[in-house]
């Protein structure tokens, strides 16, 4: 019997595959094909980064934070976790590496001061603990920018850290702009920025990381995917990093979002 209904499935799926599948592109596409605006980042003098391990915000923002440096930004950087597993290797040596490699990325984007939660790697979860640190420090700094990874991210420590931000945010009273940025899955972005003037500073600090550096050429998986970037926008540029950016009123729709 099981066999016989485990039949009726496939081929089920195979007569209505072609629709499915068509729909999907059909979806796809109409997302793709919207042109992202410019990020306007004249009014942004706070920001607050979240990131889920020691090298994520210099590679998913970091050409934007370095040009809001040249506007005399504040910002500050929550790094949720140690970093402690690196690869198939675990050891505390290696958390305190790559923290230290984060407080030179951090200093090169001009970041004043970066928090790190130390959850263990990949089992990051959306707690309370998390939850009232995000918001103390919304309420401390009162952000006119917050950038945290995309919501649907295949990572699942990058999923929890929107997740957590998402829940904080909702207790928070002041609005802000939030600009969620792309790591290891892109995104469908509404703008852009620009970044082509900084690259070569962002590059420096990537290169801060060099123990993930040694496991994965992140100069060239940023340096890449910011020139694709550039190249979809349809704009002049050479390098351009791209958000998903939201309203402080729509993130509430995200706090649950679960893959």
């Amino acid at each position: 019997m099981k066999i016989l209904i485990y039949n009726y499935f496939v081929k089920l799926y195979q007569i209505r595959r072609d629709s499915i599948i068509n729909s999907f592109y059909k979806v796809f596409r109409s997302l793709n094909s919207t042109t992202p605006s410019l990020l306007n980042l004249d009014h942004v003098k706070k920001v607050l980064v979240l990131a889920p391990h020691p090298d994520d915000d210099v590679v998913g923002c970091g050409g934007t934070l370095l040009g809001l440096k040249e506007r005399g930004y504040y910002g500050e950087t929550i790094f949720l976790t140690s970093g402690k597993k690196s690869g198939t290797v675990e050891s505390n040596e290696i958390s305190s590496t790559r923290r230290n490699e984060a407080l030179k990325g951090s200093e090169k984007l001009g970041i004043k001061k970066s928090h790190f939660l130390d959850y263990y790697d990949s089992q990051l979860k959306q707690d309370k603990k998390a939850v009232s640190f995000v918001l103390s420090r919304l309420n401390d700094i009162k952000p006119d920018m917050v950038f945290t990874p995309f919501f649907t991210d295949n990572h699942p420590d990058h999923r929890e850290t929107a997740r957590i931000f998402a829940a904080a945010a909702t207790k928070y009273h002041h609005n802000f702009t939030c600009c969620c940025y792309e790591l290891w899955s892109t995104l469908f972005p509404n703008y852009i920025v620009d970044i082509s003037s900084v690259i070569e500073k962002k590059v420096d600090a990537i290169k801060s990381h060099q123990s993930q550096i040694a496991e994965t050429n992140l100069v060239d998986l940023a340096k890449g995917l910011n020139r694709y970037r550039a190249i979809a926008s349809g704009q002049p540029f050479q390098y351009a990093e791209a958000f998903y950016v939201v309203s402080k009123k729509n993130i509430k729709n995200f706090k649950t979002i679960t893959i």
